[in-house]
């Protein structure tokens, strides 16, 4: 690796991060071993990193994260995503330990660690919600940490299974794809585009969420499982069943397709769905309560494990009779007569979410 590719890759990290919000001027950033530079992008020496064996890592601080580190504590897994970066906790240490995925560095910020530079952003977001969460969650309730043996469950199909495409990609080890002939090609298309919109809009991260369509009264499409949105083409995207949830050998659809089959074959007016993890509503999913206002009526679905049939029949139960669907300890579900509709919802319900957290 040249030196000149090592500062590009900082510079992505930088600029990825300062888009999110979620850049310190005092951050460090490894982009490989021997290879750490300071937030203005000199080179840096620092002990901070030691013990990390992953290839990247970040010390960086957002705006609740900031607020958060003044008088830290260690925070828990509360939703299947953080269980799946983290594992069961994050602690609270001056310096990250060997085997710390991440940790909280008291008056700093945090750090994450990560295999590549996608996973390396999916972490600072991660991390952050779980800060807003740990800042304002006594506003409505208090937040319900997943068990220590599920998380280590999540962390570690999350390791070896849900990451491996992106892993893969990332380390150029991916073979070349395979061109097929994809039939709806306009609905495939319109699919992709409302996940990077989906990305655009901050209500997923990495590829932690999952969007569908109708194509008519037996099938639905919905975006494939572990593929960054960025890499996703018309080929890539699920043809489903509704009746039996089949697919065609060697395709990966999301983990999550039960929960909108389901939705499809119990609602004929809803011909688009829209799976989110978003901040505000990651909080009212950690606390297992409903969000409702003059304007939105999202009630809470009780839990399961993420590409359960529980999760699937449960949230799907709370959309028989409701649009929107906060699911516990998990995330957010919005339906609609099509994806903008679909989108419009959960961008509407993610604000309404933070302005009750954020009210004084």
């Amino acid at each position: 690796m040249t030196q000149l590719s090592v500062q590009e890759r900082f510079s992505s990290v930088r600029a990825r991060l300062e888009a999110l919000g979620l850049w310190d001027a005092d951050a460090l950033v490894r982009i490989a071993p021997g290879a750490v530079f300071r937030a203005a992008g000199e080179p840096a020496e620092t002990n901070l990193f030691s013990a990390v064996s992953a290839p990247m890592a970040v010390l960086t601080a957002g705006r609740y994260a900031r607020e958060f580190v003044r008088k830290p504590h260690a925070l828990h897994a509360e939703t299947d995503d953080a269980a799946q970066m983290f594992g069961v906790r994050v602690p609270v240490r001056t310096s990250p330990r060997r085997g710390d995925t991440a940790c909280i560095v008291p008056d700093r910020g945090f750090v994450v660690t990560a295999r590549f530079e996608n996973e390396l952003i999916a972490a600072c977001i991660l991390l952050e919600k779980l800060c807003m969460t740990a800042r304002l969650s006594h506003r409505i309730g208090a937040p319900k940490a997943l068990s220590a043996p599920l998380c280590l469950m999540e962390h570690a199909v999350y390791m070896k299974k849900y990451s491996r495409p992106s892993l893969a990609a990332a380390r150029g080890e991916e073979s070349a794809p395979e061109t097929r002939e994809a039939p709806d090609l306009a609905l495939r298309e319109s699919v992709i585009a409302y996940g990077k919109k989906l990305a655009e809009n901050r209500l997923i991260q990495a590829t932690w969420g999952n969007v569908s369509a109708r194509i008519d009264e037996n099938r639905f499409l919905i975006t494939p499982s572990g593929v960054d949105y960025d890499r996703i083409r018309p080929e890539d995207i699920v043809e489903i069943r509704i009746s039996d949830g089949s697919f065609a050998a060697g395709q990966r659809p999301s983990s999550e397709r039960e929960m909108h089959r389901l939705v499809y074959a119990q609602r004929g007016d809803i011909r688009a769905v829209i799976h989110t993890h978003s901040a505000a509503l990651q909080t009212f999913a950690a606390c297992r309560e409903s969000l409702r206002t003059p304007e939105i009526d999202a009630p809470c679905a009780s839990y399961g494990v993420s590409g359960s049939k529980k999760l699937a029949e449960s949230a799907s139960g709370v959309l028989r009779s409701h649009d929107l669907c906060i699911m516990a300890n998990h995330g957010f579900i919005a339906v609609g007569a099509d994806l903008e509709t679909a989108l419009s919802r959960a961008v509407a319900a993610e604000n309404a979410a933070k302005r009750l957290l954020e009210a004084e």
